[in-house]
């Protein structure tokens, strides 16, 4: 492990991963399979086809009901919140790839967070 964790693209399971000191293992990218237990119990085949529509039908449901919060739901189903990491990830190759292989910086909220807050374009080849 790196200074403070690591990240690892696995794209033959379609996968980001990390492991940091703070936050342990996580998968980063629930939107192909859901790696992380729900409950203590496997989730991963509630991912695809028709029962990841019902979670869906079902967690609006509870949010116009007032039962529930979005927020509730970034454990259990592939939200935009869930996807930040994986978005700039993406983004940021995008940005090298345009500038001719330039490095790009994530710059993150915390270490604890993770949570992307800007891309820097490094103009200086390092």
């Amino acid at each position: 492990m790196g200074h403070q964790g690591e990240l690892q693209v696995d794209q033959a399971h379609r996968g980001y991963t990390t492991a940091t000191v703070s936050g342990g293992y996580a998968s980063i990218n629930p939107l192909f399979m859901k790696y992380e237990p729900s409950d203590g119990k496997f989730a991963g085949q509630g991912a695809y086809g028709y029962q990841s529509l019902e979670r869906f039908v079902d967690a609006v449901g509870s949010i116009n009901e007032g039962k529930a919060e979005p927020k509730d739901f970034d454990n259990i189903l592939a939200t935009a919140a869930r996807t930040l990491q994986t978005t700039a990830i993406l983004e940021a190759g995008r940005l090298s790839l345009d500038s001719g292989g330039l490095p790009v910086e994530i710059k993150y909220s915390s270490q604890e967070l993770l949570t992307p807050e800007t891309l820097n374009l490094n103009l200086n080849r390092t």
